[in-house]
């Protein structure tokens, strides 16, 4: 009879809604509305789903691995795991998702990156929270398809421990085949104990498929502006480090040395909220930016809510972007912690899609599809 109760309120949790959502706008291609196909929120055994990722296996289905709290007020550092569901596709009904990591002590573990490795293996990069100075990104690898998983393998050398943030979707895969992870340390070693807003921000670098790494420098700080949450991708000319901070606009640095270094991180072309952006290449060539933008009244963007939630390309590498398309715009809303799966001409995205007048903003994840955003008028074929 439990077994049937649990799986009563999975249905639930897992219902698909097969909604169309307002939004979604493109100025110069018409509006159109994204779909949600699943929603997590929480219910008697959860306080929180957030910050997953999602890939598609070797058979065909789609793999979505995300963080379930499972005590207190679904608050960062309450006690959390690591689970995961499959279907063929994400319109199917979802099933009962299964702990792949348990919390091996301390405080939790959380924030999913999924990648695929040369080799044919499935990394699982995440979290590992200890204390208050001691948050570590680690990785596991399975050589069948997900279902187990090996022990994790340690980033940061244990005499250089500290709290160090890695966002979900977030490692870099490099054309080189390098693995690289950009973090943002808050505490610990060389630090002081407490949490400082201001984080130092360096990378994390693997040459043997992320068996073992070496830490980069740090990137040098900017005076008044708090830099956070890190994320990479790579042009011709080397890697980019994109943070979200409290200047309202994103900071970007540049590395020629595969992240060994860094400049001084300046503002770059996306203003937004202290909210992390998720930016990653497509196929074709072009960046694609999802972020929070304020709108053209807000004055102090740094200042802003979480919402709209945006999509844009760009052609130059961050140059310039093109039309907007507003994915989700409640006001209400709270929209952060992106994964991204681009397919052809459509992307399906797990978010952080909280309501704030009844939680942090970060207690649901839904999946969402939609597509991708127009290219800039200039660089459309005749």
């Amino acid at each position: 009879m439990p077994e049937i109760v649990d799986i009563l309120l999975w249905g639930v949790v897992f219902w698909v809604l097969g909604l169309a959502l307002p939004g979604c706008v493109q100025p110069d291609g018409g509006a159109v509305a994204p779909v949600v196909h699943l929603e997590l929120a929480p219910d008697g055994t959860s306080t929180r789903h957030s910050e997953g990722d999602l890939i598609r296996l070797t058979d065909g289905s789609l793999f979505l691995v995300w963080t379930r709290f499972t005590a207190g007020q679904g608050g960062d550092h309450d006690p959390a795991s690591i689970v995961g569901a499959r279907v063929d596709d994400p319109a199917d009904a979802w099933p009962v998702p299964q702990v792949l990591v348990d919390a091996d002590g301390g405080l939790n573990v959380m924030s999913v990156t999924l990648r695929r490795m040369r080799d044919g293996r499935l990394a699982l990069f995440h979290l590992r929270k200890t204390s208050l100075t001691d948050c570590r990104p680690v990785v596991r690898f399975s050589v069948d398809e997900g279902m187990t998983w090996g022990p994790s393998v340690e980033i940061i050398e244990n005499d250089d421990v500290g709290y160090d943030v890695l966002n979900n979707d977030r490692v870099l895969q490099g054309s080189d085949g390098s693995l690289v992870l950009a973090v943002a340390r808050h505490a610990g070693n060389g630090m002081d104990e407490t949490f400082d807003a201001h984080g130092r921000l360096r990378c994390h670098r693997s040459e043997d498929g992320g068996r073992t790494w070496v830490a980069g420098a740090w990137a040098p700080a900017v005076d008044g502006v708090a830099l956070q949450e890190p994320g990479l991708f790579e042009t011709d000319t080397g890697l980019c480090l994109h943070a979200r901070t409290d200047a309202g606009v994103q900071y970007l640095a540049r590395s020629i040395d595969g992240g060994m270094t860094w400049s001084t991180p300046e503002p770059w072309t996306l203003r937004s909220p202290l909210s992390p952006a998720t930016i990653e290449r497509l196929p074709d060539g072009d960046l694609l930016a999802i972020w929070n933008e304020p709108g053209p009244e807000v004055l102090d963007p740094a200042s802003a809510p979480r919402t709209p939630l945006v999509a844009a390309r760009s052609t130059d590498d961050g140059v310039s972007w093109g039309p907007r398309s507003v994915l989700l715009d409640d006001p209400d809303g709270w929209y952060c912690y992106v994964a991204l799966l681009v397919e052809d001409e459509r992307m399906l995205l797990a978010t952080c899609a909280g309501d704030r007048r009844q939680g942090n903003g970060l207690e649901k994840t839904i999946l969402i599809e939609a597509p991708l955003p127009v290219r800039p008028v200039e660089n459309r074929a005749p």
